[in-house]
């Protein structure tokens, strides 16, 4: 959806014409781009006579424009300037963060102001301005989320979606084309960044549309994309007999053979009208993962290379903290070598451990004071990177899984921290009308997620990897403390950020704010407000009752321990309870895949954490196994063709 000036005064004109009953509005040379924008917004719509009439929409949209106006809350349209945006995805991205996060931040506040709409509350408590959408940018949200656009490509226009960037990238990429950018927008093809459209992406219908025209619609006139022929695709793949006319100008198009078989375009033209009927995904999925851990996985990876050589060897905890000790070592000695006394000189992160380093007499206490080796690889296991197990030589021994050896196989070529926001600077992108702000775009670059038009085979690896992993649920004693000072809404990043002290305990709390939102327990807005997702709402539930002095609040192991007692017990729904018979317990520590030693260490930490009783998962532990389901996604995201398998092939390093 896009109004500018004219699209603007074209709403005013055909509301006029409404209220008097009258139609004279008519498509013309003059006019056309207008409307025809209109018309792809789901704003209008012509008749056969090429009438224009307001769509209940649009009918919504101009009545309050025109009470804006009225109320003299925005200027007249005829001092607009002609390139401003009342309306676009960026204000639809504003509006739906503000009304989500039940809170407009200093991001957004002169953006939506300027619009009209703002509304100041005054806290008679605090005696504090707190900033809402007011009721002209509810109705402008709500018109927005139930408009339905029409999806009408030419030739000529994909020719032009061929020549685009596919994003994210710099908006100053795009090739100059008012009308057909309009256009795109219009059929929320494209989207910008709050709040100066500095970025822009093709959503997720967008991606599907680019990627039929990629690879069809090849054609120098008429429609390569439209409702009807969308239909007729998606007919003839059910099975159902079309037109041959339809079918010749299907196979014309490339979306399907001689045979009327589907051919990879038409496997896209199926998707774009996936998402065009059901519209795109809301949750936005994310992962994490600190230098500390990638170390860890590396030491996994070594020792069951030694244990091809000595069985004897493998990745317990022992051999991992020894390997590690000796890798800590190594490396604090080249970095004292390389300052030598100018340990001031070194980054702020290694400096401290760098001046313990070089007064300590014990590694392997150093190591032990610095880093948690226990806490990485819960955390590791948690994003189903490692797998706890048992071997017929060793109780308890770490494995890589695949998701953990593509991680290892990435970092290989460039070792780096990637963060949740720079992996979700790739997957807000799948959603209807989101781009990755300039600062999330930039630290994507920086991590070498994105290059300079869209992601990199990188970025396309880690956004697939969110959107496949099962979490498992994790909290440090830290990220637990952080996560409860956070409501389901109402607080923003910088409210969390401003506790902290030091630039060291805000970079902490940066990361514990990462860590939550790569669990799906948060979700992070462009506009920086913070909201609980629905599993963060479960979670908190499911740890209310645990006491504080937890190290951990609920780690891998244990959610294993509840999820393999509840597959063996039976549910008394009055109880909220699940009861295991005592001669089940066998069978529990087997479907956990975890020895009977560490089960028995885990299931006491869950009794003592109200989880589990002696033979029963209790309420909470239900409650958290809800929410485990709730940080995953509850059906494939992949569609009819899956956007990261096709570009992670054609996608640069």
């Amino acid at each position: 959806m896009i109004i500018k000036k004219e699209h603007a005064s074209m709403l005013i004109q055909l509301l006029n014409e409404k209220k008097k009953g009258e139609h004279l509005t008519v498509l013309e040379r003059e006019n056309s781009e207008c409307l025809r924008t209109l018309e792809r917004a789901g704003l209008i719509t012509l008749d056969g006579n090429l009438n224009a009439t307001l769509t209940y929409s649009g009918t919504d949209i101009a009545l309050q424009l025109e009470k804006l106006i009225k109320e003299k809350k925005i200027p007249a349209i005829e001092e607009w300037k002609d390139n401003w945006k009342w309306i676009g995805s960026s204000v639809i991205e504003m509006l739906d963060c503000a009304v989500k996060g039940d809170n407009v931040t200093n991001v957004v506040l002169d953006a939506l102001k300027s619009r009209g709409f703002i509304e100041e509350i005054r806290d008679k408590k605090s005696k504090r301005t707190k900033y809402k959408v007011n009721e002209a940018g509810q109705i402008i949200l709500e018109a927005y989320q139930k408009t339905f656009p029409l999806l009408v490509i030419s030739a000529e226009l994909a020719d032009y979606i061929r020549s685009l960037p596919a994003g994210p990238a710099l908006s100053s990429r795009i090739p100059a084309n008012p009308y057909y950018e309009h256009l795109l927008e219009a059929m929320r093809l494209i989207a910008y960044s709050i709040p100066d459209s500095d970025v822009y992406s093709f959503t997720a219908l967008g991606q599907a549309v680019k990627n039929t025209l990629e690879l069809g619609g090849f054609v120098s006139e008429d429609y390569v994309i439209s409702p009807d022929i969308l239909i007729s695709l998606a007919e003839l793949s059910d099975g159902n007999k079309i037109s041959p006319t339809a079918l010749s100008w299907l196979q014309a198009l490339g979306y399907v053979d001689s045979e009327g078989k589907l051919l990879p375009a038409g496997e896209w033209a199926l998707e774009v009208f996936r998402l065009w009927k059901k519209d795109a995904r809301e949750d936005v999925w994310s992962f994490s993962i600190d230098e500390e851990e990638i170390e860890v996985l590396e030491a996994i990876d070594y020792l069951w290379k030694k244990n091809e050589e000595n069985p004897d060897i493998a990745p317990t905890f022992e051999e991992l903290r020894k390997e590690l000790v000796d890798r800590k070592v190594k490396e604090y000695k080249r970095l004292l070598d390389k300052y030598g006394r100018k340990i001031k000189d070194m980054p702020e992160k290694y400096r401290k451990i760098a001046e313990q380093f070089s007064e300590t007499k014990n590694y392997v206490k150093w190591f032990e004071d610095n880093f948690n080796l226990r806490i990485a690889l819960f955390s590791l296991e948690s994003f189903d990177l490692i797998e706890t197990r048992e071997t017929e030589r060793f109780s308890e021994v770490f494995g890589l899984t695949e998701f953990g050896k593509g991680v290892l196989e990435d970092q290989r070529v460039k070792k780096r921290e990637i963060s949740s926001t720079s992996v979700k600077a790739i997957t807000m992108t799948r959603k209807a009308f989101s781009a990755p702000n300039i600062h999330w775009f930039e630290k994507a670059k920086n991590e070498g997620l994105i290059g300079s038009n869209e992601p990199t085979k990188s970025g396309y690896f880690y956004a697939d990897l969110a959107e496949r992993i099962e979490r498992k649920p994790y909290l440090t004693k830290y990220e637990s403390e952080i996560f409860k000072t956070i409501p389901d809404r109402g607080v923003t990043v910088e409210d969390v950020l401003s506790k902290a002290r030091s630039n060291e305990e805000r970079k902490k709390l940066e990361w514990a704010l990462d860590k939550l939102e790569a669990r799906h327990l948060i979700d992070i807005l462009p506009d920086g407000n913070i909201v609980e997702t629905e599993a963060g709402k479960m979670m908190d539930r499911a740890l209310s009752g645990v006491t504080s002095g937890f190290a951990t609040p609920i780690t891998p192991v244990m959610f294993r321990v509840i999820k393999a007692l509840a597959e063996t017990g039976s549910l008394f729904e009055k109880e909220k309870k699940i009861r295991i018979l005592p001669k089940k317990y066998k069978e529990a520590v087997k479907k956990s895949g975890l020895s009977e030693e560490t089960f028995a260490e885990a299931f006491n930490l869950c009794k003592k954490a109200g989880f589990v009783g002696t033979n029963t998962v209790n309420e909470t532990g239900l409650l958290l196994l809800e929410a485990v389901i709730m940080m995953n996604p509850s059906e494939s995201l992949e569609g009819y063709a899956d956007i990261y398998e096709y570009k992670k092939e054609k996608a640069k390093e």
